[in-house]
């Protein structure tokens, strides 16, 4: 690798971590940066898995800091995500695209109505469902939020929160501390996977994963203190530029 090289992964990475320590998306900035070293496929997939693996681990961090997480339901959607992310990282390699084309081509534009009507987010923490309920549904979040980051993976992080803010009904910044535990082990697990396969580059993931870091550590910051402000604008622009990609691909 050349300086020139080390800029566009530097750069890129603290772009991704910015985006990625708020709403989840940053794959959308690093599959396309790491794709112009490595054939689009399980290489760029699995490379990636460092990036992401950094990057919720760091946003984590400050969110635990700050008081946002609750470890119990944590746990219990992190531990079906992982098994999630093993089922979707191991069928990767043979699985075609054209199911999550369509899936992407479908969901984006609801997403993004439910991120403009303002009235969706005005919620509390809701007490109305059982617990046997609320296991039900964490764990059927889990897994499918889980099976999508390990297959592909961009857009895994936001579709977690989104899960958890909308239909469990989670405080945001509880939801978003949450997302990034679930991220960082189906992130963690997908590599450890890929790896296995040797699917991973390491020299360009680590040198994209030092970007990362920079980006996540300020962009957690800014959500903790600002989060109703900032939010839901960097969630338009991560589902906009998620269809963009999926329309223009």
């Amino acid at each position: 690798m050349n300086n020139y090289t080390h800029l566009i992964l530097l750069a890129s990475g603290v772009l991704a971590g910015f985006i990625d320590s708020i709403a989840g998306g940053g794959g959308l900035i690093t599959i396309p940066t790491l794709s112009l070293f490595l054939t689009l496929g399980p290489h760029t997939i699995g490379t990636n898995k460092i990036a992401g693996t950094v990057s919720a681990l760091l946003a984590l961090i400050i969110y635990s800091f700050r008081g946002h997480m609750a470890w119990k339901r944590g746990w219990l959607f992190t531990l079906f995500i992982a098994v999630g992310s093993f089922l979707g990282s191991s069928l990767s390699p043979y699985l075609p695209a054209p199911f999550f084309r369509g899936f992407l081509i479908c969901t984006c534009p609801l997403i993004l109505w439910v991120l403009w009507k303002k009235d969706l987010w005005i919620q509390t923490e809701s007490s109305r469902s059982s617990a046997k309920t609320m296991r039900l549904t964490l764990a059927f979040l889990g897994l499918g939020c889980g099976f999508y980051d390990g297959i592909w993976g961009p857009g895994g992080g936001t579709f977690m929160f989104l899960s958890l803010f909308f239909i469990v009904k989670l405080p945001l910044l509880t939801a978003l501390a949450i997302s990034k535990l679930a991220n960082m082990t189906s992130a963690g697990i997908s590599l450890i996977n890929f790896a296995r396969q040797k699917y991973v580059h390491w020299d360009l993931g680590l040198w994209l994963t030092l970007g990362i870091s920079a980006g996540s550590f300020s962009g957690s910051l800014l959500a903790s203190h600002k989060s109703e402000r900032i939010v839901r604008p960097t969630l338009v622009f991560v589902t906009t530029l998620l269809l963009l990609k999926v329309l223009l691909s």
